[in-house]
């Protein structure tokens, strides 16, 4: 299996433990020394620096939250001049005031390394035609890819936000064979390829590493027959350094993530209690690294657990679990929590259904859930009923609630060329 840093990526779980306690512990002080926010936090907790005597002391620190980052935007939580930094990354905004990451020259330089692990785990060499298909721009998506895609070698297609059927001609022309991007969206581009007369397998794109939204196992295998090319997870978000944090290694068993970089902990989303091995709640991470905004223990929302034991590949960071969902995505219906990906894992299962699907939650006398699905193929109406049945069914059983399923005829639903929109939760 291939490896960017093979020393660092298999460095024995001891060494690797005392690196992590030695930034932590320098971070925690860079922290209280030059950013007011953290300074104040830390007071009111009753924290000075020296309390972290071992990794376990980060228990004591208090949590950031997006609200916290929001509330200091766009240049409250740097801690340097403003001049020290050379870019400025933000998340999309669309739940709130974005918030704005600054990165230094050596920020740069991590993201680079860490997305270069993940691109080079994914199967990514020098040898390789990389197209990027993700908008440059604010968001990290984008720029990331390329940093570490540059750092690997490989030769690098900046084809941005522009036309599907451009995208498909241009895999076309130089012959393109790794690409990167979220993944309901390479599904679109498959789609877009069949209906100019082109099987996505005759392409030469034989690897792609996906991420931006919650990607089940059931949406990767339909991904990988399409394009016929080996897929891989990859997990990150603003608030560290964009997409880099983590990714899956070729056992597709877990994402490894950089714990020289990133200290993870899983928590309980209700109670702030830590969680242990193989137990599920909120991931929250710490920068071990970042020059220009460091964050302590900032809650991402994301809903997984850590695995316990090694992994084949010989890597030593801990794995994670795919992203089930977001604490903040999860839906409460008839007193029972949903998350959007198990109704994504059900639909995907079925092959007469096509990979764009839409959850409404209406509320009269008592919720009600109705999952609209497109057919493959044009059906009839016994046909789209016999599906719909079928559908119901599973639903049921893997969610325990009674849905409503309509089959639409193909095309019916919209499409969306970046994150994909499921739930309308009509009840709000």
């Amino acid at each position: 299996m291939p490896f960017f840093d093979e020393k660092i990526e298999k460095m024995p779980r001891n060494k690797l433990n005392e690196l992590k306690l030695q930034r932590l512990k320098k971070i925690v002080s860079y922290a209280y020394e030059n950013v007011a926010f953290y300074r104040k936090k830390f007071k009111d907790a009753g924290i000075e620096p020296d309390s972290i005597k071992k990794l376990e002391d980060i228990e004591k620190l208090p949590f950031t939250t997006k609200d916290e980052l929001r509330q200091n935007m766009p240049f409250g939580m740097l801690a340097l001049p403003l001049e020290n930094c050379i870019e400025l990354h933000a998340s999309s905004g669309t739940t709130g005031t974005p918030v704005t990451v600054c990165y230094t020259k050596h920020d740069i330089e991590i993201w680079a390394n860490v997305m270069a692990r993940c691109l080079s785990m994914a199967g990514l060499t020098k040898k390789d035609i990389f197209q990027i298909p993700i908008p440059y721009g604010t968001f990290t998506g984008a720029f990331g890819f390329h940093y570490g895609g540059q750092l690997v070698g490989a030769m690098i297609v900046p084809s941005g936000k522009t036309d599907s059927q451009r995208q498909i001609q241009l895999m076309q022309y130089y012959r393109t064979t790794f690409m990167a991007g979220i993944a309901s969206y390479a599904i679109h581009l498959g789609q877009v390829a069949m209906k100019i007369g082109i099987e996505p397998s005759n392409l030469n794109v034989r690897n792609g590493i996906f991420g931006a939204e919650t990607f089940t196992m059931e949406m990767k295998k339909r991904l990988a027959r399409m394009w016929d090319m080996d897929v891989h997870d990859i997990y990150g978000l603003t608030e560290m350094c964009g997409p880099g944090v983590s990714a899956d290694c070729d056992a597709h068993d877990g994402l490894h993530l950089w714990e020289d970089h990133f200290l993870p902990e899983i928590i309980d989303p209700k109670t702030g209690d830590t969680l242990g091995k193989e137990e599920e709640g909120e991931l929250v991470l710490t920068t071990l690294t970042k020059e220009g905004m460091p964050i302590i223990r900032y809650r991402t929302r994301d809903i997984t657990f850590l695995y316990d034991g090694e992994c084949e590949c010989g890597r030593t960071h801990v794995r994670h679990a795919p992203i089930k969902g977001r604490s903040d995505d999860m839906i409460i219906v008839k007193g029972t929590n949903l998350f959007p990906g198990q109704i994504e894992d059900v639909i995907m299962k079925n092959e007469h259904i096509s990979e764009n699907w839409l959850m409404i939650i209406e509320r009269n006398d008592m919720d009600e859930i109705t999952v609209k699905v497109e057919a493959k193929k044009k059906v009839s109406n016994e046909e789209a009923k016999k599906i719909a049945m079928d559908l119901q069914q599973k639903l049921r059983i893997a969610t325990t609630l009674r849905m409503n399923v309509e089959v639409l005829q193909p095309d019916s639903l919209p499409k969306h060329e970046g994150k994909a929109k499921r739930v309308i939760d009509k009840r709000k």
